[in-house]
């Protein structure tokens, strides 16, 4: 009987073949999973059917959907179906869900409407998005943990509708765009406790509580103390109204973690957009202060995880990703 021929050697310089949509699925799924939304929708979920199946079909990988550096580097319209193309493959699994400018009063209602077990939600400079819209979209998410709202010109009744709305609510930031230190303004302008006391009367299990540039004053945040007791972060920077006198420094004594108003910003990734009257006085200080927002945002890769009108029943995601469907 003859033995088998011997291996064929491969020419030197010349690279071995490989079938690429043959490799394990559990093995792709791990790589896949290290890539960010557009990576998957129209990069790697494209290359081949095995591929494109495994992105489609696999839930997992949507659960943790990250388009916070979207907003300035496509169009709106590619930016909401991608998010919506993103909703409809996580099948109601999705967990996290953190963007920017893009969003509107209508996306975040199909969010609402589909990602019911949502734990963390972080929208910055989201200026179409109401209080209105807020508050109805909150109403579908009773499980959330962390909700992080800066430089979306939310105010007001918006605190108590989140605190009504989401019971489990442990972490929450309302971070204000712009914050002024105006000794000389009147009290009626620099001065509003409506957010503070939505906080106090309806988040009692807030463990983490960021303010940046709020109005809120020390009766506001005295009720904040007294309401949440197991509040062990705050940060009140920026937050000029507040006089820490010997009373308030008694309450705040029992936080762990306390920043106060004078405090440096130097950590907060959102900085570019804190300004004061006294950075402006005497200078000729002139930057474009979205693509140094950019910057730093982008240099920050450590975060953490542990339009009503036009919103249509119909259509998940606006026609524009319909290519991917299997």
């Amino acid at each position: 009987m003859s033995s088998p021929p011997p291996p064929t050697e491969m020419a030197e310089g010349e690279v071995e073949s490989r079938d690429w949509a043959e490799m394990p699925s559990d093995a792709l799924a791990a790589v896949f999973g290290k890539l960010d939304v557009t990576d998957l929708l129209v990069g790697a979920g494209v290359v081949c059917r095995a591929w494109r199946r495994l992105a489609a079909t696999d839930p997992t990988l949507w659960r943790r959907v990250d388009m916070s550096h979207q907003g300035d580097i496509m169009e709106v319209d590619e930016a909401v179906a991608m998010a919506r193309a993103a909703v409809d493959r996580a099948a109601g699994t999705m967990e996290a869900f953190w963007a920017d400018s893009f969003v509107t009063d209508g996306l975040l209602l199909y969010i609402s409407e589909r990602a019911s077990s949502l734990k963390s939600l972080q929208l910055s400079m989201c200026l179409n998005v109401s209080n209105e819209g807020m508050a109805e979209a909150m109403k579908g998410f009773p499980r959330l943990e962390e909700l992080d709202i800066t430089f979306c010109s939310l105010y007001g009744d918006v605190c108590a509708s989140v605190g009504k709305a989401c019971p489990e609510l442990k972490c929450f930031r309302l971070n204000e765009r712009y914050t002024l230190q105006m000794d000389y303004a009147a009290p009626d302008i620099m001065d509003d406790d409506t957010e503070a006391l939505g906080i106090a009367s309806n988040m009692p299990k807030l463990r983490e509580l960021q303010l940046i540039g709020n109005k809120l004053t020390n009766d506001g945040l005295m009720s904040i103390l007294d309401h949440c007791q197991h509040l062990e972060s705050l940060d009140i920077r920026q937050c000029y109204s507040i006089q820490m006198d010997d009373a308030l420094k008694s309450k705040c004594s029992r936080i762990s973690d306390l920043k106060l108003p004078h405090d440096s910003i130097s950590d907060f990734k959102y900085r570019a957009y804190i300004f004061s009257s006294s950075a402006f006085s005497g200078s000729d200080l002139e930057l474009d202060m979205y693509d140094d927002l950019l910057d730093v945002v982008t240099d920050d890769d450590d975060a953490d995880f542990d339009d009503m009108d036009d919103y249509d029943d119909g259509g998940s995601d606006g026609g524009m990703y319909d290519e991917f469907d299997i």
